[in-house]
């Protein structure tokens, strides 16, 4: 059976090493480091993949988009092969949801997600790798940045600059690569320490714990038959949590009772972790309401969607390209969260104006399209373009001048005759 590697499938044949001779690590301005290892963040923390499964999952829901920019217009491109790329199959194993899950997730947890695009021989993007690395090494290789990555397996792979999607969170510290201090790593310390008081009082309550004083000399034969006698009653789960003894053993149990943490500590050290990823618990618990999920794409998934739409545009498309109006856009509906009411209400008010279509009525509502809707558009007789409303201002003004002269010239014959 034929061994295949996905490295050579992914990056081909690699370009300059870093440990080539004309390789030498970037001098950053504010890093002091160059070799950046990927945080280790609690990844098996369940509030920590719970929180980054949620914004992933929504920022994956994300439609990119190729258009090209005529006259302020956005038109859509008709480059059906980059709009398969980015809408469905941007590499062999992947859908287009599973990338961007993937790079989201990565860019949450260690503050810099990565694509590598794989081109053809005229530098068309034909494939994007999401990039699961350990750590990073910035090198330049003939003034051109390199980035030198290390994986899980151990194998290492030089990638150019140019060739990498580069998404960054937290970008406070770093020149390129952000440099994420986990402030976060004492808080889920802190919430698995409390946690972990609800296990302990859970498994001591049911435990007897006290005194024994047992008649006789410590350690001979009697006394330590019935010090087992005693300890097996403890242990025995069938004796219901009663320990029988005679007038020479005395049992004190001790009555302190586990205390385990209090809810309030749990909720305020979660409310902190949520603050962190810039959710809430409505979300996290699927319950929002629409008010609360406009607060949450505004200030979470709006963000992100502006990342990928700068970074995959100036990453995919040549400087000429981009000079000439192409452009990748990310956005979502976000009216699919609205109530029925909203949506509803906002037909009543935008649809008299004339901007709206009788299908992009119907796309609101979910409903399917019909025949011709795309070219139906309805306007209320109330409203006028303004430039008849100039026409017919310029119109009245000039009868209301002629009105005038007329009067003149009646009253000038009448005083004549």
């Amino acid at each position: 059976m034929e061994f295949r590697s996905l490295i050579q499938k992914i990056f081909g044949n690699s370009g300059s090493e870093p440990d080539a001779p004309n390789s030498v690590r970037m001098e950053l301005v504010n890093d002091w480091k160059n070799v950046f290892f990927r945080s280790g963040l609690h990844t098996n923390d369940i509030l920590v993949k719970t929180c980054v499964d949620v914004i992933a999952k929504h920022a994956a829901k994300l439609k990119p988009t190729h258009i090209v920019l005529d006259g302020g217009k956005k038109v859509p491109a008709e480059d059906s092969a980059l709009s398969h790329l980015l809408t469905l199959e941007p590499n062999p194993y992947m859908t287009a949801y599973d990338m961007l899950y993937r790079v989201t997730a990565s860019t949450l947890q260690s503050g810099n997600g990565y694509i590598k695009i794989k081109r053809d021989a005229r530098g068309r993007a034909i494939e994007l790798w999401p990039l699961d690395y350990m750590s990073t090494d910035i090198r330049e290789v003939a003034g051109e940045l390199y980035v030198k990555f290390v994986f899980l397996n151990g194998k290492r792979e030089t990638v150019p600059y140019a060739d990498l999607i580069h998404i960054r969170n937290f970008f406070q510290k770093g020149d390129i690569v952000s440099d994420v201090d986990s402030n976060l790593e004492a808080v889920l310390s802190l919430l698995e320490t409390l946690q972990q008081s609800f296990e302990n009082a859970a498994v001591n309550s049911g435990k007897i714990k006290g005194v024994a004083q047992i008649a006789g000399q410590i350690g001979s034969d009697q006394w330590k038959q019935k010090s087992k006698l005693l300890m097996e009653q403890i242990k025995d789960k069938d004796t219901g949590g009663i320990v029988t003894t005679d007038g020479t053993i005395s049992f004190t149990p001790n009555n302190t009772e586990p205390v385990a943490a209090d809810h309030s500590q749990l909720d305020y050290l979660r409310e902190n972790v949520y603050r962190y990823f810039g959710i809430s618990k409505a979300i996290v618990a699927n319950n929002y309401t629409e008010a609360q999920w406009q607060a949450f794409f505004e200030s979470t998934i709006e963000p992100l969607a502006i990342r990928f739409s700068q970074e995959f545009t100036r990453k995919i498309f040549t400087a000429a390209e981009i000079a000439a109006g192409n452009r990748i856009i990310f956005d979502a509906n976000r009216l699919t969260y609205a109530t029925t009411a909203t949506k509803t209400e906002m037909i009543r008010q935008l649809r008299p104006l004339g901007v709206l279509t009788t299908n992009q009525c119907l796309e609101i509502m979910n409903l399917p399209p019909v025949d011709d809707g795309d070219d139906r558009l309805v306007q209320t007789l109330n409203l006028v373009n303004t430039q008849l409303v100039d026409e017919y201002q310029k119109a009245k003004a000039g009868k209301e001048v002629k009105d005038d002269g007329e009067g003149e010239n009646d009253s000038d014959g009448a005083s004549e005759s």
